[in-house]
């Protein structure tokens, strides 16, 4: 499973340009149900703008955490926004538990002009420590560090990484 990837830190087009490929999503803190249900209501706030053919499928591990795989795959910007929308779901109580989520994939296009070394890349995205906007998402890849508010779907490099406790153990 490749890690995810589309930044865009000199550019100004949104991401939504950009390819990438080998997307999966990884969570720990949620029951199979309640990820099912959660996978559900994204598709269904999304269903006019996810692919007909949209699904996943769920795995977990002996240790808890989940892996979900896109067979029909997703486009990049709402793979970023799952992954946010897994972290912070509408009808559940995720302030009473402790959740992790991390996306990965592979960046495979030419969207990044000033980039081009980080084809073919993993990279890892996350949701910030002490997030307290809940409409950005964090990347990382060769150790560097990019923010991706929804607000203008624009990545920028950051300094600090704002890693979350756990997510090298996912």
């Amino acid at each position: 499973m490749g890690r995810f990837s589309f930044l865009g830190g000199c550019s100004n087009k949104p991401a939504r340009d950009f390819r990438c490929g080998d997307k999966g999503l990884f969570a720990q803190g949620w029951t199979e149900g309640e990820l099912n249900q959660i996978l559900g209501e994204f598709q269904q706030m999304y269903r006019g703008r996810l692919p007909p053919n949209f699904s996943w499928e769920v795995h977990f591990d002996n240790r808890g955490v989940s892996w979900v795989i896109f067979p029909g795959d997703i486009e990049p910007r709402f793979f970023c926004w799952l992954v946010n929308y897994v972290q912070y779901p509408k009808g559940l109580d995720f302030r009473a538990r402790s959740i992790l989520v991390e996306g990965r994939a592979t960046i495979n296009s030419d969207f990044l002009p000033s980039e081009q070394s980080l084809i073919g890349k993993h990279m890892t995205f996350y949701i910030p420590a002490d997030d307290k906007e809940h409409d950005v998402i964090f990347g990382r890849v060769d150790g560097q560090s990019y923010k991706y508010p929804f607000t203008s779907e624009q990545w920028r490099t950051v300094q600090d990484p704002r890693l979350p406790r756990g997510i090298d153990d996912l």
